[in-house]
Parts: structure tokens; C-alpha cells; sequence
């Protein structure tokens, strides 16, 4: 029997992207609230999930590793969060038991992840969302894989698209790239907006690699609307791509993990609202965040001298791309 005909969507909707989330403090419910309003407006809201909410595990050794405890689940339910990208290169730090304990924490709180399975198709399976009549699709893949991260068929891991200098161009494991466009190509019949998300690029650097923009391009190439940068913990340039935007890093966005290789430069983050009008992208922008020492995101309004900063520094970044971008009040138009 024949699929029934999705009729064309109509109306508005608006969504908010944000950078990595590492929430870990007395009074979880705290961790947005400066934000509260902002996150309110949309009606759909995306972030990456850095690490594994849980008690068990081991940790590894020779990295940095992180783990929350299972009642941070309480910030990302008060934020409203309806998606998080569980695909990093610490959501692992414990071993596999935290990992698949975080997935079933995400459930039972009706979050849901993408990027991460109990085996590699659940791993590449898109996460899907509607409002308004509207269907959002979300799929994510790690880049800076740490070795047996990868989801198999029968072992849980991320979604994996692997990189090594040794690899001739675009410097990815070409079979994962095009395993990632088969994801896209499947999922796009399925839904309105597609929003593709990538942890990768290098830690603290404002220069991209190679295999960023190799995977980036291809994503768009296959069909998808939006791609979103997550890992390198501080903002990176944004790029208009066959009229779709790339953002390459939006930075941190709760940042309750501190570090002695941390620079300021890992306070400052994007805050970025897409509005839907129907089923097409018809405006994207995005605002500039900095975190305070409470580790707690804010939105810097027009006026505020670290806000311009940061608003000019993407407006540089941007360029070095050839992608003019125009700002106006506290925020950078991307799109419209």
C-alpha cells in the first residue's frame, strides 16, 4: 500500500541551535536561566550533549575525560530541549555502560539524540521532530573519533565519519562520507529541514581543517539545510554554501568544566535562530553569548561592547570564507 502524500506545510516556525552543553552543578535547573526567554521563543531547540550523564563506568585513560551525574538531565528538560547531538568525543569517557545509560536517561525525559546508537543504524538514524505541521530532521557525526567509538552493527557507538592526514583528500574516510550522504538522501523525502551536525575541527583554533569543509560540502551537496559545528569549544566563521548556511563552530554554551588550556576565548558562543516559513528556511541569524563565571550562557544586547567584538570577529571569520554577513542591532543576519 502506497505512502499517503504529505500535503505542503504552512505557517511559521522558529528554531534555536546552540554550541556544546556541559552542565554539571548543585542546581541543574539553573544552567539556562539567563536564557530562558530566548529559548522560550523557539519552538524547537537543538544543542550538543558533550558528555555521558552517569554514575558507572570507568574512565579512560591518556585524554580528558568528563562525565555528569544522571541529575543534570534536569537542565536540558528546564531548557526545553527537544534534540541534543550525543555524538562527541567524550560521550564515551566511561566506557560503554554510561553511554547507553545516557541514551535511555534521554529517553525516559522525551529528549531525543541523534548521533549515537545501541548500534551503527540506530546510531545514523535521523531524530525527528514536528511542529506546526512542520517535520525537522536532525543527523550527527563525529569527526575526531577516538579508536572503537564507532558504532557497529551489533556494539553502541556514534556515528562515525573518520579522519587522518594519511587519508588522500578530502582527508575522510571516503565509505563513511558517502554513508553519511545515503543518511541524508533517506531522511530528506521525510521531513521539511534538515539540520546536519558535525563534532569536529581542532580544539581552541579558528582556522578550519580541510575535512570540515569536505564534509560540510557534501552534506549540502546530498540535501541537507543547515549544518552546525560542534568541538572546537570557541566560534569559528560561517559560510553560505549553494545558499545554505554552515556554521562551522558556535562554541561552548554551558560550560561548567573548567581547565588550565582553556583561553577566554572559550566564554564567547553563538546563539542562532532559524525561522521556518512554509517548510523553507527564511531567515537565519544568530546572537552573540557569553558565558559567565557561573558557567551559565547570556545574550549580550545591542550597546554591550563584548557583544560587537564578538559580532565583528564572526564578521571577519565570514569573510575569509567570501561570506558577507550583515549585522544588525545585536545580531548577525545570515539569511534574509
Amino acid at each position: 500500500m502506497p505512502e499517503p502524500v504529505r500535503r505542503p506545510p504552512t505557517g511559521r516556525v522558529s528554531m534555536a541551535l546552540v554550541g556544546d552543553m556541559e552542565v554539571d552543578r548543585p542546581d541543574p535547573t539553573s544552567a539556562f536561566a539567563k536564557v530562558t526567554s530566548e529559548l522560550n521563543e523557539a519552538d524547537i531547540r537543538f544543542g550538543g550533549l558533550e558528555a555521558s550523564m552517569s554514575e558507572n563506568g570507568t574512565p579512560l585513560t591518556g585524554k580528558i575525560i568528563m562525565r555528569h551525574p544522571p541529575e543534570m538531565i534536569a537542565a536540558y528538560v528546564a531548557g526545553g530541549f527537544d534534540v541534543v547531538a550525543f555524538a562527541s568525543n567524550h560521550c564515551m569517557d566511561y566506557g560503554i555502560a554510561p553511554f547507553t545509560e545516557t541514551m535511555a536517561l534521554l529517553e525516559r525525559n522525551g529528549i531525543r539524540y541523534s548521533g549515537a546508537g545501541r548500534n551503527l543504524d540506530e546510531a545514523r538514524a535521523p531524530a525527528i521532530v514536528e511542529r506546526g505541521g512542520i517535520r525537522f530532521g536532525f543527523l550527527s557525526y563525529v569527526l575526531n573519533l577516538p579508536l572503537g567509538w564507532g558504532a557497529h552493527a551489533t556494539k553502541p557507538g556514534v556515528a562515525p565519519i573518520r579522519e587522518d592526514a594519511l587519508f588522500g583528500p578530502p582527508y575522510l574516510d571516503e565509505e563513511e562520507l558517502e554513508a553519511m550522504q545515503a543518511d541524508v538522501a533517506k531522511t530528506r523525502p521525510m521531513v521539511d529541514i534538515l539540520v546536519t551536525s558535525f563534532h569536529w575541527g581542532s580544539s581552541q583554533s579558528r582556522t578550519l581543517t580541510l575535512s570540515q569543509k569536505a564534509a560540510a560540502h557534501a552534506a549540502i551537496d546530498a540535501g541537507v539545510d543547515i549544518v552546525i559545528g560542534h568541538h572546537p569549544h570557541i566560534i569559528q566563521g560561517i559560510e553560505i554554501y549553494r545558499d545554505k548556511p554552515i556554521f562551522f563552530a558556535l562554541g561552548n554554551f554551558v560550560l561548567d568544566h573548567d581547565h588550565p588550556m582553556f583561553r577566554q576565548t572559550v566564554r564567547e558562543s553563538l546563539f542562532v535562530k532559524c525561522l521556518i516559513e512554509d517548510g523553507k528556511v527564511a531567515r537565519v541569524s544568530c546572537l552573540p553569548v557569553l558565558i559567565d563565571a557561573d558557567g551559565s550562557p547570556r545574550i549580550l544586547q545591542k550597546g554591550d561592547a563584548k557583544g560587537e567584538a564578538i559580532l565583528n570577529t564572526v564578521q571577519a571569520l565570514s569573510e575569509k570564507l567570501d561570506t558577507k554577513l550583515r549585522i544588525s542591532g545585536n545580531e548577525i543576519v545570515v539569511i534574509g
